[in-house]
């Protein structure tokens, strides 16, 4: 099908356009709300600065397409495989993107609020400057990408691949992360206040200078993970830090502050706890063989059967 012959059934009111074959078609900044193009063939077609918003682009082929600056809102591209397509400055607030692979995908400045992408693939992606406000990333593989400075906040990432990938100074505050994989991923300077990371893997990520802030934390695996500085008050009794049975084995905690958390259950075997604030915090059945205290400060905590065997107390002494 030509481009003249698309546009022409689309203005006398065709909107059906599914199992097409429209490889390489060229049709830049024209209005086609609506149109149904599923399962249709797209690849390498040039849809620049075209309206799409509503279209049905479910399993759609749009393979080294160009869709700069193409509005997708509330498209349905469930599927579709957008791999190696240019989809710089494109507007994907609010679309369905369950299981779309972006692999090697230009998605410079897109906005993907609100947006759909459960089980979606973006691992490598370069998503820098990308707003994902609000969006369901449910499992969706984000491993090895670059979600530097990415405003993610209010997202889901509930079970989500996060392993390798770059989040320093990224927006997650409300941030969904349960049982997300956050192995050996860059989180320094992140923004994670009153995220919610139940079950998560931080197993050797970077959390340095992080804050988290009324975060939960319960049950996290954050063995070998660096955390100096880490920023980790709650604000008042009913959002304090609950950090529950995580495992912070060989932790770089240096400096956090700890104030007012729950630590209960916590493995902090071999920490480093140097210059920690645990004012106020529940130490109640922790495992701190091993740690350094030294400098660390324990005002009005709570501490009850408390493993201290070759600890480094506050005062340099070690515990025997």
């Amino acid at each position: 099908m030509t481009n003249e012959e698309l546009l022409e059934k689309y203005q006398t009111g065709n909107r059906d356009f599914s199992r097409s074959d429209l490889s390489r078609i060229q049709i830049i900044q024209t209005k086609l709300q609506y149109i149904d193009l599923s399962r249709s063939e797209l690849d390498w077609a040039n849809l620049s600065g075209t309206d799409l918003s509503f279209a049905n682009l479910n399993r759609v082929d749009l393979v080294n397409a160009r869709l700069i600056k193409t509005q997708l809102i509330e498209a349905n591209l469930n599927c579709a495989d957008l791999t190696n397509a240019d989809l710089s400055w494109a507007n994907l607030e609010g679309a369905i993107l369950v299981r779309v692979d972006f692999s090697d995908a230009n998605l410079n400045q897109c906005s993907f609020k609100n947006a759909d992408l459960r089980d979606a693939n973006l691992s490598g992606a370069n998503l820098s400057g990308v707003n994902l406000e609000g969006a369901n990333l449910s499992r969706a593989d984000l491993s090895d990408a670059n979600l530097s400075g990415v405003n993610l906040a209010h997202a889901n990432l509930s079970r989500a691949d996060l392993s390798h990938a770059n989040l320093s100074q990224a927006n997650l505050t409300r941030v969904n992360l349960n049982k997300a994989d956050l192995s050996e991923s860059n989180l320094k300077q992140a923004n994670m206040q009153r995220s919610i990371m139940k079950g998560a893997n931080l197993r050797s990520a970077n959390l340095k200078g992080a804050s988290f802030s009324g975060a939960v934390l319960k049950e996290v695996n954050s063995s070998l993970a660096t955390i100096s500085e880490l920023n980790l008050p709650g604000f008042n009794r009913p959002s304090r830090l609950d950090l529950r049975s995580a495992n912070l084995t060989n932790a770089n905690l240096s400096g956090a502050c700890l104030e007012d958390a729950n630590l209960r259950f916590v493995s902090l075997y071999k920490a480093n706890l140097q210059q920690a604030n645990f004012n106020s915090a529940s130490l109640i059945d922790v495992y701190l063989r091993d740690a350094d205290l030294r400098g660390a400060i324990l005002h009005q905590c709570v501490l009850s059967n408390v493993n201290w065997k070759d600890t480094v107390m506050p005062d340099g002494s070690i515990h025997l």
